[in-house]
């Protein structure tokens, strides 16, 4: 979308992303992608990092975005930051929200990742929209917990092959190499973590950490107002 905070696209791993969509351009629209299995496309294979990254190049080329800010939420954030630290033309900056794998990789085995992750995704495969509001999201705005629970039904178990491969390092050690303006939004967290975070982001080139009060993983979930602030700031910056 070409509007008053550029052009961007938003990469997101569920749709705890938003509250709402945020207005951040004059027709309120922007590209926006879901990583494999989600409401895209759920094959057997191409879950690697290497495809992902091949995945939103693709999607960036085909799209024909010229300069994009480029937006990630959890595994999309890591995503985001792989690609760009891999490709530093494609985009003049990115914003990643909460990222996982920040500062370590998990302990567990690939395999047993990939089980339970497959596992719970199966479970969820047979529930229904309201069963899963009930377990998982009751305390929510009823729109917003099945726009949730939806996206459960909507993940193929297919995509438990990305618990498996993962990343090959931490994201602290790619950040050195993401060239490009950036913004990341991280959780909220006690003093230890909080300075573990912002040394962390010191590697950045170009870039700054935030951290938002009151907010878990899902940060524009959980603290909107805020996360919106820093992220609209952000864009027309950039």
């Amino acid at each position: 979308m070409n509007g008053e905070c550029g052009t961007y696209l938003i990469i997101w791993a569920r749709l705890h992303f938003q509250r709402h969509r945020p207005p951040l351009g004059p027709t309120g629209g922007r590209p926006r992608r879901g990583l494999r299995g989600g409401r895209s496309a759920a094959p057997e294979t191409g879950y690697r990092l290497t495809d992902r990254v091949a995945d939103l190049c693709g999607l960036v080329t085909a799209l024909d975005l010229e300069d994009p800010v480029l937006m990630g939420h959890s595994m999309g954030g890591g995503t985001v930051a792989w690609t760009v630290a891999r490709r530093p033309a494609l985009a003049k900056g990115v914003v990643l929200v909460d990222p996982d794998c920040f500062h370590r990789l998990p302990e567990a085995d690939p395999d047993e990742l990939f089980e339970q992750s497959r596992t719970a995704l199966k479970r969820s495969s047979d529930l229904t929209v309201e069963e899963i509001v009930e377990e998982e999201y009751s305390d929510l705005d009823p729109t917003h917990a099945r726009r949730l629970a939806t996206g459960h039904l909507e993940s193929d178990p297919a995509i438990a092959e990305l618990a498996r491969h993962g990343y090959p390092s931490p994201l602290v050690d790619v950040l050195p190499d993401v060239s490009c303006r950036s913004l990341v939004l991280r959780s909220d967290a006690d003093i230890e973590q909080r300075v573990a975070d912002l040394n962390a982001a010191d590697s950045l080139p170009s870039g700054r950490l935030i951290h938002i009060p009151n907010a878990g993983h899902y940060v524009f979930r959980d603290a909107y107002d805020a996360a919106y602030t820093e992220l609209r700031t952000f864009l027309r910056r950039a």
